[in-house]
């Protein structure tokens, strides 16, 4: 109760030992005692041994509840023969001082005293617990209550037990061998729960039975083999949950990363695709260039066809520069190293290396003046920008626009390339190419969103970096 139950419902052990010293319910329970206050003193005595118990379990061993664990049933069960020790010891002191007993008698007595406090101690509580916890609403968790088939075929065992032994010669033989390997097996299959299960059905049911076919002397043979088979079901029982749950999450965890190796298989074959489709048009480019410089005289178009040459090869330069920086970025090579940016500072670098191109294309390339500043890493906010900036170029149509936009709103900021590319076209594949990729991972880095809309590629800053 001490354990399971809030507030003061954890009196109500000691209160109910107390109300024995009332004679209208001893009578009604049909209780004896030699003095009126023996009641008091007992359940003073076992609410102090038991309570002190679970107390000991909670705050000191913090031993969750319900039981599931090796470790917390282990100190359950620890702290519980302890603690049947300690009652086994005080009670029989108590009638050795009331006089009702001699030290010879007590220590006759002492070993069933103690393996009838230990079997309570021990089989009850794991049960008791998650049940008083159900009725107080409490959060149980991970807990799964055994199947309605435990109780059943435990019950069903002592009763075929009981069978056998009414019909042969002794019910306890067949009582030990039959009662006891069910609940082992129901700990091996079904984990604690199923373990706790069968151990309480067989506390409760196995004594009543074996008294009824048996006599007393068979009964108190049963205490010690009942005592090891609980301790050895609920043992066996922690250590399968715990192997069940290890089991559960390294399936789990097999499952997410075989998901997460098929995500990055496919996001590399896209990757190989891209780059292949990227590289290959400067090469064949310049293959062709190559060629057509024999076939004419004219320094002219020698001199255009070089500065094509040129073109393709810077081209092709960068593209190599982007699978480097790609695959540090892959491996996490790349580290932020965040500090105050200033946005002007960032178009006016992009706006040197890309009027130019620009130019070449007959597109008009447009950005605002502005002077805010955010917190950033600026080599990683450059090569995002460039990125996009690159792709707006490369696939707009000839006599087109494209434009950097700054847009500072009430929860972010957001620097947006936009572009005139028509959805669809034969550069559509170029879109989701290496320089995406890169634009990705260095976002992450960032932490920033990317903005993904139609002919409107950029990142987006939260607030709180603006200077």
């Amino acid at each position: 109760m001490i354990m399971a139950v809030p507030g003061w419902l954890r009196l109500v052990p000691l209160l109910a030992n107390l109300s024995l010293a009332l004679p209208s319910v001893r009578q009604t329970l049909g209780v004896d005692v030699v003095f009126d206050f023996e009641p008091i003193i007992h359940g003073i005595r076992l609410y102090a041994v038991y309570g002190g118990a679970g107390l000991f379990l909670r705050h000191v061993a913090r031993v969750s509840v319900p039981f599931r664990s090796w470790a917390d049933v282990q100190w359950f069960i620890a702290i519980a023969v302890v603690a049947a020790s300690v009652a086994t010891a005080s009670g029989l002191a108590l009638h050795q001082l009331a006089g009702n007993m001699t030290g010879g008698q007590a220590l006759m007595l002492a070993d069933a005293w103690w393996l009838g406090d230990a079997l309570g101690a021990v089989m009850v509580p794991p049960m008791l617990i998650p049940a008083l916890m159900a009725l107080t609403r409490q959060h149980m968790e991970r807990w799964r209550w055994p199947r309605p088939k435990v109780f059943v075929l435990q019950a069903a065992i002592i009763g075929l037990a009981a069978l056998l032994g009414a019909l042969g010669p002794s019910i306890g033989a067949n009582l030990w061998y039959l009662v006891i390997p069910p609940a082992l097996i129901l700990a091996l299959r079904g984990g604690f729960e199923e373990a706790a299960g069968a151990v309480l059905i067989t506390g409760i049911v196995t004594p009543a039975v074996a008294m009824l076919f048996g006599d007393p002397n068979t009964v108190g043979a049963l205490s010690a083999p009942l005592l090891i088979m609980a301790i050895a079901a609920l043992l066996v029982g922690a250590a399968t949950t715990e192997r069940q749950e290890a089991a559960q999450r390294l399936e789990a965890l097999v499952a997410q990363r075989t998901a997460e190796l098929e995500k990055a298989y496919e996001l590399q074959r896209h990757l190989v695709r891209s780059i292949g489709h990227d590289i290959r048009q400067p090469l064949e480019a310049i293959n062709l260039t190559v060629a057509g410089l024999g076939k004419t005289p004219d320094a002219a178009v020698l001199e255009g066809a070089l500065d094509r040459v040129r073109q393709l090869g810077t081209l092709a330069s960068d593209l190599l520069s982007r699978i480097l920086t790609y695959a540090r970025l892959d491996t996490g090579d790349v580290q932020p190293e965040m500090a105050p940016v200033a946005l002007g500072g960032i178009l006016q670098r992009l706006h040197a290396l890309y009027q130019p191109q620009a130019q070449r294309r007959g597109l008009a390339l447009d950005w605002p003046e502005t002077d805010l500043v955010i917190e950033s890493d600026g080599d990683l906010l450059f090569q995002v920008l460039s990125n996009y900036l690159d792709n707006a170029i490369r696939l707009t149509p000839e006599g087109g626009s494209v434009s950097i936009l700054i847009e500072a709103g009430d929860e972010k900021i957001e620097i947006i390339v936009t572009d005139q590319f028509a959805a669809g076209s034969d550069h559509d594949s170029s879109r989701g190419g290496l320089g995406l990729r890169i634009v990705a991972g260095a976002a992450s880095l960032l932490g920033a969103t990317i903005i993904d809309l139609p002919n409107r590629k950029g990142i987006g800053f939260p607030l709180h970096r603006k200077r």
